[in-house]
C-alpha cells in the first residue's frame, strides 16, 4: 500500500477519487466522485477495507446500521376516521 500516492495495488483509482463504498465478502462496489460505479476484488479484503477506511472514504454500510429508525406517532386515516365517529355519537 502506498499512502503517500493514495494508491492501493492493483486498483488504478487514487483514494483522492473515491467517494464510498460497500462491501460484500470480498467484492466492493465503490462510488467515485464522479458519479462512476466501480467494482473491485481484491486479493486480501481487509487490508483494501483498512486502506479505505484509513483514506476516510465512507462506508455506506455502517451508515444505515447508524440511523435511527422512524418511528411514526400520527393516527392513519384508518385510526383517524375510528376516532371520529367515536366522539360525534
Amino acid at each position: 500500500m502506498d499512502t503517500a500516492k493514495n494508491t492501493y495495488p492493483a486498483f488504478e483509482f487514487p483514494a483522492s477519487e473515491l467517494s464510498a463504498f460497500a462491501v460484500t465478502i470480498d467484492f466492493f462496489s465503490i462510488s467515485l466522485k464522479s458519479g462512476k460505479i466501480i467494482h473491485f476484488q481484491p486479493e486480501d479484503v481487509q487490508s483494501f477495507y483498512d486502506w479505505l477506511v484509513a483514506h476516510g472514504i465512507r462506508d455506506i454500510q455502517k451508515e444505515e446500521k447508524a440511523k435511527p429508525a422512524v418511528i411514526s406517532t400520527s393516527i392513519n386515516w384508518l385510526g383517524w376516521f375510528k376516532l371520529k365517529n367515536k366522539t360525534t355519537k
